[in-house]
């Protein structure tokens, strides 16, 4: 066994304990709220309706999400402790790992579903609305893992970038630490954005792992650019820019026909989302 795949079994050994942990804790109580849905659908009169399905699975689509989440997360993190360096092979291992996870988990939510169902009238068609949906929200869980993976990887080469830019110029790990405590209050002075403001305006960024990279890459940048380090701060401010637009057409329920940054541009421009003054400025750290 390589040096790397011993690394990567410690890493997700750990990341599976707390997961563990993490399942137990999300699903606690699950069954009664489930049991308080029927209880409302049965006091309304709509006991066994189309509601009374999507609210059932909604609920436990809802733990599925937040356990993938979770595992990615946990998984990212405990692979960034021990590794500087991240290969093909380690980027796999994670997005199969979470493949691995949804589809046990749908498996799981089928035979779940199919059961609640069994004794409903007419169960056959309620059946083949829960395959339709259960499909499409497999496939959705798919892409949102394949692009966690992603950006993982677009930020890691970034923060290597970074380290190596930092390494060139000689700055003192002192004025980095004190450039780090410094940047919110320079950005806000120059910008007038403080960060709790920043924070606000992206609310459609959901997940405490994912908007702690956005404010870490957003202070990178601000501090690559102050450093005149332009073009690196562009790029990486583009992939900001991209992850922030995807995030916002996700959560506005506007689904581009292409997973790219280009994509992204052409639908904030057609739908008006953004002023027309800001397309240049995108459209440049795109080109890069």
């Amino acid at each position: 066994m390589s040096d790397t795949e011993i690394k990567m079994r410690k890493a997700f050994e750990l990341s599976d304990l707390l997961y563990s942990r993490e399942r137990d804790k999300v699903s606690s109580g699950l069954e009664k709220k489930l049991s308080k849905i029927s209880e409302e659908f049965n006091l309304k009169g709509t006991l066994y309706s189309g509601m009374h399905v999507n609210k059932i699975l909604d609920k436990r689509m809802e733990i599925i999400n937040q356990l993938v989440d979770f595992k990615i997360s946990q998984d990212i993190k405990e692979i960034s402790k021990r590794f500087d360096v991240l290969t093909k092979e380690i980027y796999d291992e994670l997005f199969k790992r979470a493949k691995q996870l949804i589809n046990g988990q749908i498996d799981n939510l089928k035979l779940k579903m199919e059961k609640f169902c069994r004794h409903f009238p007419n169960s056959d068609s309620y059946l083949s609305l829960i395959n339709n949906r259960i499909m499409e929200e497999k496939n959705k869980l798919s892409s949102h893992a394949k692009r966690e993976v992603d950006i993982f990887h677009i930020q890691s080469e970034s923060k290597t970038h970074e380290k190596k830019v930092f390494g060139e110029i000689s700055i003192p790990k002192k004025e980095i630490k004190l450039s780090v405590s410094d940047a919110w209050n320079k950005i806000k002075n120059e910008f007038g954005v403080s960060k709790i403001a920043f924070g606000r305006k992206i609310y459609f960024v959901k997940g405490k792992f994912k908007r702690e990279i956005i404010f870490r890459d957003t202070l990178n940048a601000y501090m690559l650019a102050e450093k005149g380090f332009s073009k690196s701060a562009v790029i990486l401010a583009g992939s900001i820019i991209e992850e922030l637009l995807r995030l916002y057409l996700e959560c506005k329920n506007i689904h581009p026909s292409k997973n790219n940054f280009d994509e992204y541009i052409k639908l904030c421009e057609s739908k008006g989302i953004l002023k027309k003054r800001n397309f240049k400025i995108i459209r440049f750290s795109s080109s890069f």
